[in-house]
């Protein structure tokens, strides 16, 4: 296979599995036969091993710029992010109707309000064959009593799932899951390593190759990174103002584009989708089912995870960046409450910084246009007092 091939095979992947549900799959398969195995999760905080391990596929619930009209009517203005509204859009309009589950992660309390409206929605009718609908509570604190909690949520979730699928709950599959998956995010280590220091591919193309990683089955993941990232290796640095995207997690490349046509590169993103699919591996000794819950609690990026947790990360990540770009869009209702602390990390660090505030999938207003540039100009004139 060709490395364009991968990369494009990779991006599809990543973009296409959410929009395709509920649509037929080809010629000779029916809407019911594409979906029957996939289970939708609304944020990769649901360990994708337990998934795989009962026989279905991970499909993530994704924000797009798609206008939404059944679910303006029924869910607030500004208090969903946009996955949230395009899943309720698709509950509402029969695309989910053949899928097998959809599972919320407890991550935040637009999630917990989204899996109550779904519920609501199907007690009274309105979401036509809605499947399951399950809330998983994957705690992130400190506390002595948190590890057990998380573990019998994950082995609950691990149950659940495979007696939907019909199975038993198999602790061999789930190693071999487990196995399957530390491969797949070895290879997006070596993607993700291609954006530091000199980075040869932009974020919005960095952004589906890595955050294919949840959905694509792990083998094929691996082998497809390792073609692509043979050839993006041999690629000319970019020079462009090295950007990390912070504030609420993104789970698309849009507002990557709106800073890169300005000419920055997003070398890193706060989030789960992107850099945070090149996390470590999942310790795979002992218990599968705990160790999983042990990672997923450390490793996910959402409004659970503890400021001091999240600011390490963040820190971690600022070594070879220029500048940071803060994202507080309306429906944020938890990272705006970080970001004195996260203000005071980038002036110890010396490291400039804009906050945009506007809906990742709108166009930037002029005055934040007039932010992005007024930053990147700032981190000109720093490299030009580094090189004088």
């Amino acid at each position: 296979m060709s490395a364009s091939a991968a990369i494009a095979e990779l991006t599809a992947g990543f973009e296409a599995p959410f929009g395709a549900l509920g649509r037929a799959g080809g010629a000779s398969r029916s809407a019911a036969d594409s979906d029957r195995d996939a289970v939708v999760i609304a944020w990769p905080s649901v360990p994708v091993e337990i998934v795989r391990a009962a026989g279905f596929r991970p499909v993530l619930a994704r924000g797009s710029a798609a206008p939404t009209p059944a679910a303006d009517r029924v869910i607030e203005a500004d208090l969903f992010p946009s996955r949230h509204r395009q899943l309720v859009e698709a509950a509402l309009t029969g695309r989910l109707a053949n899928v097998a589950a959809v599972v919320l992660p407890r991550t935040s309390d637009a999630d917990y309000k989204c899996f109550l409206y779904l519920r609501e929605l199907a007690r009274l009718g309105a979401a036509p064959r809605l499947p399951p609908v399950w809330l998983f509570d994957l705690l992130q604190s400190g506390g002595a009593e948190v590890p057990a909690y998380d573990r019998e949520r994950a082995r609950d979730l691990h149950e659940r799932l495979a007696s939907l699928a019909g199975r038993k709950a198999d602790a061999d599959e789930l190693s071999a899951q487990i196995a399957l998956a530390n491969r797949a995010r070895a290879a997006a280590r070596r993607l993700a390593a291609l954006r530091l220091d000199a980075p040869r591919l932009t974020g919005a193309e960095a952004v589906p190759l890595l955050g294919a990683f949840w959905q694509l089955d792990p083998e094929r993941y691996a082998g497809l990174a390792a073609e692509a990232g043979a050839a993006l290796a041999a690629r000319p640095p970019l020079s462009g103002a090295r950007i990390l995207l912070a504030g609420a997690p993104v789970d698309d490349a849009a507002l990557h584009r709106t800073l890169e046509a300005e000419g920055a590169v997003v070398v890193a993103e706060s989030s789960p989708i992107g850099t945070g699919a090149a996390r470590p591996d999942v310790d795979a000794a002992g218990d599968p089912v705990a160790a999983l819950a042990e990672h997923y609690r450390r490793e996910s990026i959402d409004a659970r995870l503890p400021v001091a947790a999240l600011m390490a990360k963040i820190d971690a990540a600022l070594g070879g960046v220029d500048a940071v770009v803060v994202s507080l869009p309306p429906d944020d209702a938890s990272f705006g409450w970080d970001y004195p602390r996260l203000r005071a990390l980038l002036e110890r660090r010396a490291i400039p910084h804009a906050v945009l505030e506007s809906d990742p999938f709108s166009p930037p207003t002029a005055a934040e246009r007039e932010r992005i540039r007024g930053l990147l100009d700032e981190v000109g004139r720093r490299r030009e007092a580094r090189r004088g």
